[in-house]
């Protein structure tokens, strides 16, 4: 560090050629050494040109706090002159390290709450969909199995056939309803649950390959299951219906169901316990059968098809919904967002209150001058880069 000074105090008025940092760094230009530079000017007043200025020139390295040296020295000691360059020293000789580096032990705490509270909300997520899940399963769990033992009687009751063709179906749809029951028994949630369903869907619908092949007709092609109860199998035909609060719609139904309908009678519907003594058709029952709709209308390829009642599909889109706004991401979005509107309602109070124009703060003690480059002789053949400096009058 170099810290150049007058040769002798002078309590004379002086008309400075540079201004501010130009004098640093013309003495800069002259010795032509990367360094810092300092220049303390001896007048009676900061009018006459009293002032302490310096500047950091350098390509590598690191870069020091010159302007806070200046600033501290001034406040300090001014006008002790050599109070200041002391004190200039000490403050000067410190390396202005980036922010990080003194930020980094916080950041890592930071990091570490953020951390704890991503896994504590997602802990939390996932507790509570597991205890939604776990209410579903009590309900849907007596219906398959007994669905499962009823389609299992049907299967087993089948005659045997020495067709190779009516074999493997057979096999096949023993195969898938065992399949089901070995998912019901380890079932947890309602990816299990809508898995069974989807399962004893598709053996309904191999009954009713093996019923074409023995009639010789060709294989039909799958659709939704009957509406009005999914155990009567794959719909074969469509009839008007309307719920209690809704309008008319055209819902699939089995052959049976058509029938009933034409004759007006009522349709023999899925009713679930809800409640002790509390029967309900099963698209009334709530989110509690809305992985028990999604399973049995499941075309198996990640298409869907459309379920009639729009009270039971909003019910598992609301669940769903539920589900994704405890997760941490959702509630870190949520927080931004209120946090960017109340920076924005902040803001636009505070720019209604201000004033439009723009001036100097006058309660600034620093002065600053524009850095004009100016040499007249002697000093380095290129100027190397400014890192820091600052100037003050006193």
């Amino acid at each position: 560090m170099r810290t150049p000074m007058p040769g002798a105090w002078s309590t004379a008025n002086v008309n400075l050629a540079w201004e501010g940092e130009e004098i640093a760094d013309q003495l800069y230009d002259r010795v032509g050494v990367e360094g810092v530079y300092a220049v303390l000017v001896d007048a009676d007043s900061e009018s006459d040109g009293r002032g302490f200025h310096a500047v950091q020139r350098a390509d590598r390295g690191p870069t020091y706090h010159v302007g806070d040296a200046v600033d501290e020295a001034v406040d300090c000691c001014a006008p002790d002159y050599e109070d200041m360059l002391v004190r200039f020293i000490q403050r000067a000789q410190q390396v202005d390290k980036p922010f990080y580096v003194d930020a980094a032990p916080y950041a890592g705490g930071v990091a570490g709450v953020i951390g704890l509270w991503y896994g504590l909300t997602a802990l939390g997520a996932r507790r509570a969909r597991r205890t939604d899940e776990k209410e579903h399963l009590d309900v849907t769990r007596p219906l398959l199995n007994e669905e499962i033992i009823a389609l299992s009687q049907q299967v087993s009751a089948l005659p045997t056939t020495s067709d190779p063709q009516q074999s493997k179906l057979s096999k096949d749809v023993l195969d898938t309803v065992e399949k089901a029951r070995q998912r019901l028994d380890a079932a947890k949630g309602d990816a299990d649950v809508e898995a069974v369903t989807t399962l004893l869907g598709s053996a309904r619908y191999g009954l009713v390959c093996l019923d074409a092949v023995r009639a010789g007709k060709p294989i039909p092609e799958p659709t939704a299951p009957c509406f009005f109860d999914p155990r009567h199998g794959p719909s074969t035909d469509a009839v008007e219906w309307q719920p209690e609060r809704g309008s008319v719609r055209e819902v699939s139904v089995c052959a049976a169901c058509k029938q009933r309908a034409v004759a007006g009678e009522e349709p023999q519907v899925r009713m679930v316990e809800k409640w002790s003594d509390n029967f309900r058709p099963y698209w009334e029952v709530g989110e509690d059968v809305s992985a028990y709709i999604d399973g049995y209308w499941s075309q198996g390829d990640g298409r869907r098809w459309w379920f009639p009642d729009d009270d039971a599909r909003r019910t598992g889109d609301r669940m769903r919904a539920r589900w994704r706004s405890r997760r941490p991401g959702a509630r870190f979005s949520r927080w931004s967002s209120d946090v960017g509107s109340s920076v924005s309602s902040w803001s636009a109070s505070s720019g209604n209150g201000s004033d439009s124009g723009s001036g100097w703060s006058s309660g600034s003690s620093r002065r600053s001058w524009s850095s004009r480059t100016r040499s007249s002789s002697g000093g380095s053949s290129r100027r190397s880069s400014r890192r820091s400096g600052g100037s003050r009058g006193f």
